[in-house]
Formats: C-alpha cells, structure tokens, sequence
C-alpha cells in the first residue's frame, strides 16, 4: 500500500453565470458553464500510523477550516482509519477570487485519499462524497467543462474547448461568497430598474440550450454575463477600468468569474494572451494601466480537459 502520493487540483472559470432569486431554503439557483484552466494548487499527503489530521500550508483560515481538513476528516470517518496522514498544501489558486480553489482542494483529497488507502471507490460514490462538502465539489472530480444548474449541485458535462486562452487578472482584494450573494439580493432589492430583479422569463431548458449554443459558437461572438457583475462594478469601481484594459489589450471576452474577485480577458492563442499581458504590465498605450493594476497579479493560462492530476 503506498505510503504518500501528491496531487494537483486545478482551478475553473465561469463563462456565464446566471443567479436566481433565493428559494425558500435561502439556497441560490444557478445556471452558467465551468471550464478548468491552469491554474493549481498542489498537495502532497503521506501516512502515519497514528495521530490524527495535520494539514499545512498558507490558508486564509485556520487548517482545520479547509476543505481538505473537511475532506480527509469525511473519508476518515467512513472508512474508520484509524492511522492518522498529513497534507502539505502548495497554493496557487488565490483564495475568494471565484475560482473554486477550496472546491477543487476538497476534490483531490478525496481522489488522493482513495487512492493512497486503495479504497477503490466508484465514480458515483466519490460524488456522493463530495457533495457533502460541497455543491459544486463533484465537478472537480474530472473537471473539463460542464453546463451547472439546480445550486450548483446539477453537472452535465459538454465538451471542452481549447482554441483560446485566458488572461486572469486577480485584484488585490478577496470578494467572500457568502457576502456577495447577501450583497446581490440587497443590490436587487434596491436596484428597481434592475434586470436582475426578475427571474428569466425563458423555461431552465431553453437557457441552457441557448448557454450552450453560445458556448460552442465564435468567440468573438461570446456576450456572457455574470449575475454578480452590476454589484461587483457598484461596490468596486476598479472593474471598470479592468474590464477597459483587457478589452484595449485584445480580449474577446471580459468577464468577472464566480462571485469575484478575478476578472479574465478570453484570447484566441496563449500568444496573445502573453503579448496582452506584457503590454498591461508595462503600461503600454494606456499610462494608467501601470497604476491600476498595481498590487495585482496577472495569470496567463490555458483552458483544460481536467481539473486534477496525480503525480
């Protein structure tokens, strides 16, 4: 039985996200499309005889709180292993930044889990386990892209794409999910000419048969929108002047991704994305672009037909 084994789980984006009204359970519907991209955190867990769960790394809260915690805590109990391990999490997906780090985190630990201890666990048991972490846990199991619907717990997967290539920009700031879904249904409420305020007239069907069509159409043609968007621009006005940027610097597509904090420009090679980002951050052609993007991070990345790797 092996001894340790590392893992790396990679981020998404949403190209699209439509958010409903809350439903009774205070529970959001969703409807949009996730695509992985390459962008990942590593962890590396080992076994030990005894002992209970040690996790490591640079977390924004305490170990215990991750979801890898959750994730190892979840296996252990039902499988009662009564040794203990240890995870060792290198981060690169920027924590509050709408890329689903903590789900995909919670994801490979349980892929990494199963197999470090052999337990052999189907594919629909896997899931099974993962949506009690999570609602949107299980599409990080395989990644690629899939159409997400119900509250984030419904995944149809669709065929990915690799003819572009994105351009993250991750602000200096965080956006918390739990306060930008309390944040949209203020804004809403307040915000009467809005057209968020009303659910879409069009059955969940015909979105996503109209979602899809757009997915699979140019991109040149992609005219996605994010649910979020309108408060995220009132509450901080810097996306503005990112959205400008990316689009001055060739982005087919700009878009918020989740409920924030990043923003990414869609291109149609890794080419391009470079050539936008060298030019972002020299400030070329635009003298405020240094000044805005100053303290943020920039990320060339690709699209992916997966969204874990084992080492």
């Amino acid at each position: 039985m092996k001894r340790e084994i590392a893992i790396e789980a990679f981020a998404k984006i949403n190209i699209g996200l439509e958010i409903g009204m809350p439903r009774p359970d205070g529970y959001h519907p969703i409807l949009g499309i996730f695509h992985s991209v390459g962008i990942s955190d590593k962890i590396a867990f080992s076994r030990r005889e005894s002992g209970g769960i040690r996790i490591e790394g640079a977390f924004d809260c305490r170990p215990e709180e991750t979801t890898v915690y959750k994730a190892a805590d979840l296996f252990r109990k039902q499988f009662g292993i009564s040794g203990g391990f240890d995870a060792v999490v290198e981060k690169g997906i920027p924590a509050k930044a709408g890329l689903g780090g903590g789900s995909a985190d919670a994801a490979a630990a349980l892929v990494a889990l199963d197999r470090l201890y052999e337990t052999h666990l189907a594919a629909s048991e896997l899931c099974a386990m993962a949506a009690r972490i999570g609602a949107d846990v299980p599409f990080f199991l395989s990644g690629g892209a899939a159409m997400v619907s119900g509250i984030g717990d419904i995944i149809e997967p669709v065929a990915p794409r690799s003819d572009f290539a994105v351009l993250l920009i991750h602000p200096d700031f965080g956006v918390s999910t739990a306060w930008a879904f309390a944040e949209l249904d203020s804004f809403r409420h307040g915000d009467k000419a809005s057209p968020y305020a009303e659910e879409a007239p069009q059955g969940l069907e015909i979105r996503k048969d109209k979602l899809l069509s757009a997915y699979r159409g140019p991109l040149e043609a992609w005219k996605f929108d994010n649910s979020f968007k309108k408060m995220l621009y009132h509450n901080f006005p810097v996306y503005d002047d990112l959205e400008k940027l990316l689009k001055k610097a060739g982005a087919l597509h700009v878009s918020i991704t989740g409920s924030g904090s990043c923003m990414y420009g869609v291109f149609r090679s890794m080419r391009d994305a470079h050539i936008a980002e060298a030019k972002l951050k020299s400030g070329a052609g635009d003298r405020n672009a240094e000044n805005t993007l100053y303290g943020m991070r920039l990320h060339a990345i690709k699209p992916l037909e997966t969204s874990l790797y084992l080492g």
